[in-house]
């Protein structure tokens, strides 16, 4: 009998990531849920990633030990725990501006990993189902879903305005009443170019 619950290791992980996926001691996820904070701070509805659980994502997304990084995140599980343990305990117990000042020295010194790091944050926060909720209440995202399939956006459209278009002033040919029309030989043809320079002498 196959076990679905787990990714086969020489194959590309699904979509959805590897299963299961790593899991991070208690001090590599509480490292890893401040640093997800700081780059993205909740507020105005919108809740900070500790809080929707954007760690079990992003463990599913990180290479599993012992195999290449070939996909996105491009994170491997041996060395990014090791990152999470630089940081270590003192980075979750910082202060915010603290956090913020090792983040930049971060994005500064080591560019590829902090590049990374935002990105999956970045992916797992707007895969939650708190943000996209989030999202909807914003006039502009009401219709943002976390798979647009099989309904897409088209269920969401403004109505025709039914009576602003009673109101449009104007004429208009049928398009079943347009009728071709005979151009007189004696018309004069010229280009753009031409009727420009005839004006300009």
């Amino acid at each position: 009998m196959t076990d679905l619950s787990v990714t086969p290791r020489d194959t590309k992980p699904p979509l959805g990531g590897w299963l299961p996926g790593i899991r991070l001691t208690e001090t590599q996820a509480a490292v890893l849920n401040a640093a997800a904070d700081e780059l993205i701070p909740g507020g105005d509805g919108f809740p900070p990633p500790s809080e929707v659980d954007v760690i079990s994502f992003i463990g599913r997304y990180v290479t599993p030990s012992g195999l290449e990084p070939r996909w996105f995140p491009f994170l491997g599980e041996d060395d990014f725990r090791a990152r999470l343990d630089g940081l270590g305990q003192e980075f979750a117990d910082a202060t915010p501006v603290q956090r913020v000042t090792v983040l930049e020295g971060l994005e500064r010194d080591e560019q590829e990993f902090f590049t990374r790091l935002r990105d999956v944050v970045y992916h797992a926060y707007y895969s939650r189902p708190e943000v996209i909720r989030a999202i909807n209440r914003l006039p502009a995202g009401r219709d943002y879903r976390n798979s647009p399939q099989p309904y897409g956006y088209s269920d969401v459209m403004d109505d025709w305005d039914d009576e602003l278009l009673s109101r449009v002033r104007g004429t208009y040919i049928r398009t079943e009443e347009v009728r071709r029309v005979a151009i007189p030989a004696d018309l004069p043809m010229c280009s753009a170019r031409q009727a420009r320079e005839a004006g300009e002498n």
